[in-house]
């Protein structure tokens, strides 16, 4: 399989490709933040919770667990909702571009590329890296990317206007 010729760093590729479904980064983030905001509440209240608790269970054993195991459940969620997020931000961007580079990288000849279709190209992550192979090994093959979204569409062109 073929090298990856990337240098660049995560930035960049934010700067050129942007993000597609911001929202969704968005949304965990502040579910994230709720979420740790939580579980401070229930570290500065957890003796009133635990009296909470003691009104439903009749054992302070129980109550205890309970009042526990519920702010436990609040921190561990907010972390997961931050890995969430974290591992979104680095799928959208960074880790479709090193995966065009290795889909690149593992076509060995260019020369004989007349012609390359992606369907669903999305911003064009792997449209515009076999554009670029294919002009760095003087192919006159041609590139073509489909999408269904216009907005897509337009944002595709400009940054292959970027990639030159």
């Amino acid at each position: 399989m073929g090298k990856s010729n990337s240098s660049r760093d995560w930035t960049q590729i934010y700067a050129i490709y942007g993000m597609d479904q911001w929202q969704t980064l968005v949304f965990l983030l502040c579910h994230a933040v709720f979420f740790s905001l939580l579980s401070v509440i229930f570290l500065f209240y957890f003796g009133s919770i635990f009296h909470f608790f003691q009104t439903l269970f009749p054992s302070p054993g129980a109550a205890r667990f309970a009042a526990g195991f519920s702010g436990a459940v609040t921190s561990i969620s907010a972390v997961c909702l931050f890995f969430a997020a974290a591992n979104f931000l680095y799928s959208a961007g960074p880790l479709h571009y090193e995966m065009a580079q290795r889909m690149v990288g593992s076509v060995y000849d260019w020369s004989s590329v007349k012609l390359a279709l992606d369907i669903g190209c999305g911003r064009g992550i792997l449209l515009n890296s076999v554009a670029t192979q294919l002009k760095k090994t003087g192919s006159s093959g041609r590139v073509v990317g489909l999408d269904r979204s216009k907005r897509t569409t337009l944002s595709t062109l400009r940054t292959a206007n970027v990639e030159g």
